[in-house]
């Protein structure tokens, strides 16, 4: 089976990163939800499934997102809904090096 095509994306600097808050950044031709979360950085998906909500714009408690639209909630950790462990938006891997925000997109991203 052939590996996954890994593209390592730069998003942001980390300072621009606001706490237990959310950024919508650009990797691969996607919009992508980045929060920063205990100091560790996180991305999923935008766009909530349920109407396409803005998911970046959601209010963060912990973990979780609220979508600012009907208020459905994603684990920022898993891209997995709390309340619906079936439902997921896609997840990405982030590495932060000095101070640099980079996320691996793949083929194929991990969803939870």
């Amino acid at each position: 089976m052939a590996e996954p095509d890994k593209r390592r994306v730069w998003v942001a600097e980390e300072s621009d990163l606001p706490a237990e808050s959310g950024l919508a950044v650009t990797a691969g031709g996607r919009t992508i939800a980045l929060f920063k979360v205990e100091g560790r950085c996180y991305a999923i998906d935008n766009a909530c499934p349920h109407r396409g909500g803005p998911l970046a714009e959601g209010d963060l408690e912990g973990h979780v997102v609220h979508c600012p639209w009907h208020g459905w909630t994603w684990d920022v950790r898993t891209g997995t809904n709390p309340r619906q462990p079936a439902s997921k938006v896609a997840c990405f891997p982030v590495t932060v090096e000095d101070g640099s925000v980079f996320i691996d997109m793949e083929s194929d991203p991990v969803t939870g």
